[in-house]
């Protein structure tokens, strides 16, 4: 494989020095987290607390956004390296099988390495929307203290009107996410048209041993694209139970409107003008 042995390894190095940039990253963004969410209990401010979460959501795209672009670059790497290959097997096809064995090696170590820097950043998306979250929650607690003017009164002193901080009291709202509309559009845009994000996902060996050879053959232009198409057709082919899954949350969320309006209506009843106001007689 004389002239390809130096390419290989540098090839190797360049994929190690791109996920290793991606890790270290991913490593100072999450102690970054850390600290801003050790700061969100003591914080007193809604200011601020918005300040964090802008903040930890910076953080969030700056991490995708630097996987994206080093996977981007690599895989453009590897492409050019592979029509090299196949040049260099079309002039020597006697070099076919040895030049394509070390080509399937060099994407193997290529495909773990990334598999690794975004297992990493998936936990690391993970624990960014649990911060958000506390900050969220922590902003919530903050406005229920609402300010309400009431009546002090004692013994010498004159009738006064002291703001205080008092808790309102809410309805908890439990949201469930429009999956009517979720399955609709799901089953009416066709698998080619379809935008597509990054998702870490596990499948058995023998399946993806059958999608890399329907990659080999050319069916898909790439495991991702195969993954995502199985997945496409899995719900099309559960389109009879998603449906009645639609059903059934929506009759949930009906009940669970009606309850809320009727918890609103209690605790929404308001004491006679003047009750809680006692003067000096």
């Amino acid at each position: 494989m004389s002239g390809f042995e130096g390419e290989f390894e540098r090839l190797r190095r360049e994929v190690d020095e791109a996920v290793r940039r991606v890790l270290d990253l991913i490593g100072t963004h999450s102690s970054r987290v850390s600290e801003i969410e050790r700061r969100v209990g003591s914080e007193e401010a809604t200011s601020g607390l918005w300040d964090l979460l802008k903040e930890v959501k910076s953080l969030r795209a700056e991490a995708r956004e630097e996987f994206l672009k080093a996977r981007g670059e690599l895989f453009r790497v590897l492409r050019d390296f592979r029509d090299r290959l196949r040049e260099a097997a079309l002039a020597e096809p006697g070099r076919r099988d040895e030049l394509r064995e070390a080509f399937d090696d060099l994407k193997e170590f290529f495909e773990d390495r990334l598999e690794e820097a975004e297992d990493r950043l998936d936990e690391f998306m993970d624990r960014v929307e649990d911060v958000e979250d506390e900050i969220r929650d922590r902003i919530r607690e903050l406005k229920r203290g609402v300010r309400r003017e009431v009546y002090a009164v004692g013994f010498g002193v004159p009738e006064a009107k002291v703001a205080v901080r008092v808790p309102e009291v809410r309805v908890p709202e439990v949201k469930i996410p429009d999956i009517g509309r979720l399955i609709e559009e799901s089953l009416s845009k066709a698998f080619s048209g379809a935008s597509m994000i990054v998702s870490s996902v596990r499948l058995p060996r023998v399946d993806l041993d059958l999608i890399d050879a329907l990659v080999e053959a050319g069916i898909f232009r790439s495991r991702n694209e195969g993954i995502a198409f199985f997945a496409h057709q899995g719900i099309e082919a559960s389109k009879d139970w998603l449906l009645k899954v639609r059903e059934k949350i929506e009759e949930i969320k009906k009940l669970q409107e009606e309850t809320k309006r009727e918890l609103e209506r209690m605790l929404g009843e308001k004491p006679e003008e003047g009750e809680g106001e006692k003067k000096q007689g």
